[in-house]
């Protein structure tokens, strides 16, 4: 029936071409003098008119005007032209003509290992297209594109502007990312599509962090965790089920609430998981970074010790893990991250009762080295502003590690020992440090 109903389509086309008149070769020649003005417009150094001409385009014939912004529209110098390039781009989602010819176009310039500024748009306008032969070849693309570094910084591109975008199409486009090879084996690019999911308001976002909790662990699973006690006001925590069971009892009567700003700690506590100085301890691959200057002496040195020990025996052996530690100098326990297992956590605490504290305080040293582990989440503990090390104005430092932790992700975690009042330098240092970076500040005193 399909190829019967495809056959007198045709068949129809046939008979009205036999029976219209043939475009006038003037036309044709208008059509042209218009597209060759439009090219002439689209070189403007004007950005109002290369704004205006790709506008335009989305009149002429798609194939025709898509090559035309693909030239000069999704490359252009001014972000503004670059984004009216690609919402034009996405008007012909739907056409199968203009995205092949994307599609085309981007493994010509995975082939040539063009920048991620290249092909993020032509990614952008495909993951649109729900065609399927189009989707399937798109992923295809997609998994051959990440698996080069530059590749995967691409498609790390895409899933953060798409959270940009935060609405229904972006949902649509990042739930087919989750489908991609390296959603399962990149850290950074799950947590990077799951955190742009979590921004997207409304209860289809929600169905599809519950749909990818059960197949996620670790530091993005908390994420999921986040984002839906954030949605909700709920406090199920980890346990999936009573979050399903939640959900199925209240989806239809769902309300978004405001926006008021991060959560508050003690609503991130999570079931079966243990815990560092009251923050959840999700993730599978851990850095504790410990302040050994000479002002941790005395009780809070042994405070840390215990809390120490005690987050390290609680830690499942399927966690890997290891200590840095500093004062003006920086000391890993182990070179790199290994299993909580039995004989791990006895050598841990062993390491940890010998602690001394003496000398001042390497901050950035310390992170620059945590983030040398293969880590979901660093804990960092301190009791003094910086004093040593490569970099020690607080601002500066979190400007650094902001830009070393771009293509991590980890999640760093604060604690700040006796800090003072709130709002003072070191407090708003620890404070932003944390919030930068994926993670929270806790105040102990």
């Amino acid at each position: 029936m399909r190829g019967l109903r495809w056959l007198a389509a045709a068949v129809v086309l046939v008979i009205a071409a036999m029976s219209s008149p043939a475009v006038p070769a003037a036309e044709n020649k208008d059509s042209r003098a218009a597209l060759k003005k439009i090219q002439t417009q689209l070189r403007s150094r004007l950005t109002t008119e290369r704004v205006d001409a790709v506008r335009k385009l989305r009149t002429f014939p798609p194939l025709e005007a898509a090559r035309l912004v693909v030239q000069f529209g999704i490359s252009d110098r001014t972000a503004e032209v670059r984004r009216i390039a690609y919402e034009t781009l996405l008007t012909w989602s739907e056409n199968g003509e203009v995205c092949r010819f994307l599609l085309t176009t981007l493994d010509k310039e995975i082939r040539r290992k063009a920048e991620a500024a290249t092909v993020v748009p032509l990614i952008g306008a495909l993951l649109d297209c729900d065609l399927p032969e189009i989707e399937g070849d798109l992923l295809k693309s997609l998994d051959a594109l990440a698996a080069a570094p530059t590749g995967l910084i691409a498609v790390l591109t895409v899933a953060d502007e798409l959270g940009k975008q935060a609405d229904r199409l972006a949902l649509k486009s990042l739930r087919k990312l989750t489908r991609l090879k390296c959603f399962s084996s990149a850290f950074v690019f799950r947590r990077a599509v799951v955190q742009a999911i979590a921004r997207v308001p409304g209860p289809q976002a929600i169905d599809a962090s519950l749909e990818l909790l059960p197949k996620l662990a670790g530091e993005v699973r908390g994420d999921v965790v986040r984002h839906l006690t954030q949605s909700t006001g709920q406090t199920h925590g980890n346990d999936g089920d009573a979050w399903l069971r939640w959900w199925k009892e209240h989806r239809t009567e769902f309300e978004q609430p405001a926006d008021d700003g991060p959560m508050r700690l003690k609503e991130f506590v999570v079931r079966d998981v243990p815990s560092y100085y009251g923050l959840p301890l999700c993730a599978q691959r851990i850095v504790f970074v410990l302040d050994m200057s000479g002002s941790m002496a005395g009780s809070r040195l042994e405070m840390a010790k215990t809390e120490l020990i005690q987050a390290v025996a609680g830690l499942p052996e399927d966690v890997h893990f290891s200590i840095v530690v500093y004062s003006d100098r920086v000391t890993s326990w182990q070179r790199n991250l290994i299993p909580a297992n039995a004989a791990a956590k006895k050598n841990a605490a062993q390491f940890a009762r010998g602690l001394l504290a003496r000398g001042s305080t390497a901050t950035y040293d310390a992170l620059e080295t945590a983030m040398r582990f293969d880590a979901e989440a660093v804990y960092l503990l301190t009791d003094g502003r910086p004093t040593a090390g490569k970099i020690v104005a607080g601002n500066d430092i979190v400007t650094a590690v902001v830009r070393d932790n771009a293509l991590r992700r980890m999640s760093i975690y604060t604690i700040g020992i006796d800090v003072g009042p709130a709002g003072n330098d070191f407090d708003v240092f620890l404070k932003g440090l944390a919030e930068s970076n994926f993670g929270q500040y806790r105040r102990v005193n």
